[in-house]
């Protein structure tokens, strides 16, 4: 006679120790289980609050992808489909570069060199995500920000 065994189910302090034991650094996978369980990123206090909350099957499936595919080193950005950058929330895949906080560096000194309530103009080259047009646009509304790739998948993120 064969036996099934299902796995217990695991809640949400048992979901993240497991992904600790895998070597998945804990604020990876708070990102993750947060997207898993469709609260907002920022919402770190959720876990704490909901850490006795079982995930379902498909949840639980879908958590063991995420932490498989972090574990083989695919950026958190890639698996939650999104990035924050410069105060914005960007759309992000691996037809992109995984906006780097260290160039919102950038953004401020481009900032700097672009005075406000000026019409101006400003380029973009190799825009990928569009994390640098569309932080200059948030901060210089009136000038116009032109964000150029020459890979169409790239244009195409960066527009969604």
């Amino acid at each position: 006679m064969t036996e099934i065994i299902t796995p217990s189910p695991l809640n949400v302090a048992q979901a993240l120790a497991q992904a600790a034991r895998q070597g998945i650094a804990r604020v990876d996978a708070q990102m993750l289980l947060l997207h898993l369980v469709q609260q907002p990123a920022h919402a770190r206090a959720w876990l704490i609050t909901h850490d006795t909350d079982i995930l379902s099957t498909e949840q639980q499936q879908r958590w063991e992808q995420l932490c498989a595919l972090r574990q083989q080193g695919t950026p958190v950005a890639y698996l939650t489909g999104n990035k924050e950058f410069y105060g914005l929330n960007l759309a992000v895949d691996s037809r992109v570069l995984d906006p780097r906080p260290d160039t919102e560096t950038l953004v401020d000194w481009a900032l700097e060199l672009m005075p406000e309530n000026r019409p101006l103009r400003a380029v973009d080259l190799g825009t990928g995500s569009g994390a640098i047009a569309l932080a200059l646009q948030s901060q210089r509304p009136t000038a116009q920000v032109f964000a150029v790739d020459a890979s169409a998948d790239a244009l195409a993120v960066a527009q969604s």
